[in-house]
Order: C-alpha cells, then sequence, then structure tokens
C-alpha cells in the first residue's frame, strides 16, 4: 500500500465509480414490469435480462484479472464505465428484447472490469493501516448501488424505464471522465510471468486465491438465493403485500451493507479472518431453521432474515481485505481478484435457481438442509484459511 496516509477522498471517489456501476444491476428487477409490457417479453427472456451480467462475470472473471495485468486497472475502470454507459444509453433506444439483451451482456462486461479492477486502485491510495477499512466500505458498492437505484421504483411510471436506462448510462459516461481524471496511473509493471495463461494456471494451484474464491462463491449462493426469493416466502408463505415484502428485504440488504463496514473494523482491530468466516457461516446455517421454520412468526423471519445477511455481509469485506496478503506476489492481485469475482458471480447464478428447485421438489421447510451444507462448505474453508495463516505464521 503507497504512503503513509489514506487518500479519503480518492478511496470515496473509487467506491462511487463502483456504485455507478452497480446501478446498471439494480435498475433491471425495478423495471422489468414495463420492460414486459412494452417489448412483450416472456418471464423466463426477461429473468435473462436481470441475470445475464452475473453470467459475464461467472465466465470471464479470472480472464478480465489478467487483461488488468497488461492494460492496468486505471484504464479498465474508465473504459468499463464507458462500455456501461454506452450500451446502457443504447438499451434506452431497443425495439426488441434481443437487442436490449445484447446491452445487458455489454453493461456486464463494463460491470466486470470495474469489480475487478477498482480494488486495485485502492490498494494504491490505501495505508496498510486502513485496508482493512477501506475494503469492508469497498464490499458496500454492489448492494448501496442497487438499493440506490431501486429508490427510482416510483418515478418509473411517470417517466417510463427508458428514461432510467439513458440516465444512468449518462452517469457513467460522465464518471469515467472522472475516474480518469482522479485515480491514480499504478506504477508500470509487467505481469509475474510475463505470461496470461500462465498467471491464470499458477493462480488455480495456490491454496490462498482458492480458499478466498471458495468462501466468496459459498457467501454468494446463500445471499443470493436469500434476498431473491425472501419476498416470495414473505408473500406466498407469510401472506404478506408485495410492498411489505419489498420494505422487509430493503431493511435485510442493508444490513449486509452495514455488515460489510463493520469487518473492516473489526479485522483493524485484531480480529482472526478465519474466525469471521466460521461465525458467518454457522450463523447462516442456524438462522435458515428458524427462517424457513413452518411454524415461525413474520416478525421472526424478518428478523432472522435480517441479521443472517447482515453477519454475513462481513464475509465479502474481509475476503476482497485478505486478497492482497494471499495473492502470491504483489503482480498477481488483480487475478486473485478476479476469481475471487467470478466465484461471486457463479454464486449469484446458482444460488436463486438452487433455491427455487429445491423448494419447488422439497418445500420451503426443506430450505434448511440446502443452507446447512452450505454453511459446512464455509466452515471448511473457514478450518483452511486457518491452517493456511498458521503455516505462514
Amino acid at each position: 500500500m503507497n504512503g503513509a496516509h489514506t487518500r479519503w477522498l480518492l478511496v470515496w471517489a473509487l467506491i462511487f465509480a463502483g456504485i455507478v456501476a452497480a446501478f446498471q444491476i439494480g435498475k433491471a428487477p425495478i423495471a422489468i414490469p414495463l420492460i414486459r409490457q412494452e417489448l412483450g417479453l416472456s418471464l423466463t427472456f426477461a429473468a435473462w435480462i436481470i441475470g445475464v451480467y452475473a453470467m459475464v462475470g461467472a465466465l470471464a472473471g479470472l480472464p478480465a484479472g489478467a487483461a488488468i495485468n497488461f492494460i492496468g486497472a486505471r484504464r479498465c475502470v474508465t473504459i468499463g464505465l464507458l462500455v456501461i454507459g454506452a450500451a446502457s444509453c443504447s438499451g434506452a433506444f431497443v425495439t426488441t428484447g434481443t437487442a436490449l439483451l445484447v446491452t445487458r451482456v455489454l453493461e456486464g462486461a463494463g460491470f466486470l472490469m470495474v469489480a475487478v479492477a477498482t480494488p486495485i486502485l485502492l490498494g494504491l491510495v490505501t495505508a496498510a493501516k486502513d485496508r482493512d477499512v477501506v475494503f469492508g466500505c469497498w464490499a458496500v458498492y454492489f448492494a448501496a448501488g442497487s438499493v440506490i437505484v431501486m429508490l427510482a421504483g416510483p418515478l418509473l411510471a411517470v417517466f417510463g424505464w427508458r428514461s432510467l436506462w439513458f440516465s444512468t448510462g449518462l452517469l457513467a459516461l460522465a464518471y469515467a471522465l472522472v475516474v480518469w481524471w482522479i485515480a491514480p496511473a499504478p506504477p508500470a509493471a509487467a505481469p509475474a510471468s510475463g505470461q496470461g495463461l500462465g498467471d491464470i494456471r499458477r493462480i488455480i494451484r495456490m491454496p490462498g486465491p482458492i480458499l478466498l474464491a471458495l468462501a466468496f462463491g459459498f457467501y454468494s449462493i446463500q445471499y443470493h438465493a436469500l434476498t431473491g426469493l425472501l419476498p416470495t416466502l414473505l408473500v406466498e408463505r407469510l401472506g404478506l403485500t408485495l410492498a411489505s415484502a419489498g420494505l422487509i428485504s430493503a431493511i435485510a440488504i442493508i444490513a449486509n451493507g452495514i455488515g460489510g463496514v463493520s469487518a473492516g473494523f473489526m479485522l483493524r482491530r485484531g480480529f482472526r479472518l478465519w474466525a469471521l468466516f466460521a461465525a458467518a457461516f454457522a450463523f447462516m446455517a442456524a438462522a435458515a431453521f428458524g427462517i424457513f421454520g413452518a411454524s415461525m412468526t413474520v416478525a421472526g423471519v424478518a428478523v432472522l432474515a435480517t441479521a443472517s445477511l447482515g453477519i454475513t455481509g462481513m464475509l465479502p469485506a474481509s475476503i476482497y481485505a485478505a486478497a492482497p496478503r494471499f495473492a502470491p506476489q504483489p503482480a498477481l492481485l488483480a487475478l486473485t481478484v478476479g476469481i475471487v469475482v467470478q466465484a461471486s458471480h457463479l454464486g449469484h447464478v446458482v444460488g436463486p435457481s438452487m433455491l427455487g428447485a429445491w423448494v419447488e421438489r422439497l418445500g420451503w421447510s426443506s430450505s434448511p438442509a440446502l443452507f446447512a451444507a452450505i454453511g459446512c462448505g464455509g466452515l471448511a474453508v473457514a478450518l483452511g484459511i486457518r491452517r493456511l495463516t498458521r503455516s505462514h505464521a
């Protein structure tokens, strides 16, 4: 990390770049009803409009990390925002679902570039003593961007979904110029081996990056499964209105962000990484028995879901903070972040569909078994990190 002092103004400006990118994620779910009505899309096709960006990340996270080693982090964030902006503005003028899907793929590619490259830039402007706190704040970007743009929901009825696409696109284009102007240029350095494929092979053979990726994958599966289907659980099983279910879900997502920021301060005060992982995954598994229990009240489900998402919110912040320590060498940090982001997106693709299929086949009351399995996987990762950190102590 560069320097003895953190350049906090740059830190917040870079985190906002992530939030701007995440606007593109949150805008699709709230606009889908209007898009389906105007373009005549099926529910299945509409689901791809929402989730195709995650498929891009699930396939290309590691290659994106390799590309950053050659292009540079500042260029990647700038290009990513430009691609997002151009695709979003273009999407505002499409007349078919297929054309809109193509623009969403491009938005996903731009989002991936921002998500992988921004942590590299944050490392350049953050002092070592503040690293855990800064990455704890960075981990909130996804939830923050999604929630903020969801607040535009009432405006859609007045201005339409195309205005949302165009305005978020213009914001991304404008902020690309801001990032290019303010972000530091990383010191010139060639990739560790000089060969992208060789670096990728090295990363996937190292236990540290793989353990972080597995942890983020397990976290992402449970996060997207719970946040994606919590409103359905509250409406279909507990009889809440859609508005009430949406409010509870939003509060739970906010708690997730608070958990991320808290993790940064906890790591700074000396909490062990493996212990945070173990506590979060264990609580998530235990809470599922109450969340999906047949006799649980609405208040109980709301409290447990909020607590579960809040405590597991410590995981992404801890993973981002640990990435510089677990990278085999500084030149491979981008690849380490890339494989972590790829696992995150893979969890986004798998999580909701896995829980949905599970519930359709076995019912809501069987869901704790799925979350317990995820928790066991997370605990195994925590023990692996404990063993790895002790061997390097």
